[in-house]
């Protein structure tokens, strides 16, 4: 069982820099600690390498180099106690193509995914105690100490600053009436051509759920 003063560990794997940065930011303003690897043999050299329990494994299923059902069998191998939580934004006919009747089964995460649901999700399988720190959006990720953040989670981190709107808007995500709006300067450090995002620039994200908000809701 978790306690109060434990932390737990989560093993954030995704060939995509800048989700597995998001992940990792998410997750860590929560309070949990995170390992976060690129592809399979990174996860599993950092779980060989790791002295303490590893409480999740999170993994992404289709990988250039490798894919998260082969690994969570070979995480299985050596960690069987750990729960796994398979991630993805393919189509399910696509997934079937590397399923494995040996692999663990898991929880599912559908990309792309908000902040908010990724915590509730995670939290699900791997309960925390409440800490005395605020949620996602008053969290600063920067100053937590003993931050795992990689230079990509940095940058894409990069700059915010808070606006004022004139007058109230709905987010459509969670559906809060939103007074200010958090703006978020990013920069993309690798080509993504289903991306909705810009190269580079800023998004406004609502200070609640951290969605991104549409041009036309805010005209920012």
């Amino acid at each position: 069982m978790i306690t109060a003063r434990t932390h737990p560990t989560i093993l954030v794997v995704d060939d995509d820099a800048p989700i597995r940065a998001l992940a990792a930011q998410v997750l860590e303003s929560r309070g949990y600690e995170v390992l976060a690897a690129p592809n399979s043999q990174t996860a599993l050299r950092m779980s060989e390498e790791h002295p303490n329990a590893i409480h999740l494994l999170l993994t992404d299923i289709m990988m250039p180099q490798g894919n998260g059902i082969a690994l969570a069998q070979a995480f299985a191998a050596k960690r069987p106690e750990t729960p796994v939580m398979y991630m993805s934004g393919f189509e399910a006919e696509t997934i079937q193509l590397v399923q494995n009747d040996k692999a663990p089964e898991g929880e599912f995460l559908q990309k792309p995914f908000t902040p908010r649901t990724l915590l509730e999700r995670v939290e699900a399988v791997v309960p925390i105690a409440q800490l005395e720190q605020s949620l996602l959006p008053q969290a600063d990720t920067s100053r937590l100490p003993g931050s795992a953040m990689s230079d990509s989670a940095a940058r894409a981190q990069s700059s915010e600053a808070v606006y004022r709107l004139e007058s109230p808007a709905k987010c459509p995500e969670c559906g809060e009436t939103i007074n200010t709006v958090k703006a978020i300067r990013l920069l993309r450090t690798q080509v993504n051509f289903i991306s909705t995002l810009p190269r580079r620039g800023r998004v406004a994200v609502c200070p609640n759920c951290s969605a991104i908000l549409p041009a036309e809701l805010t005209n920012f």
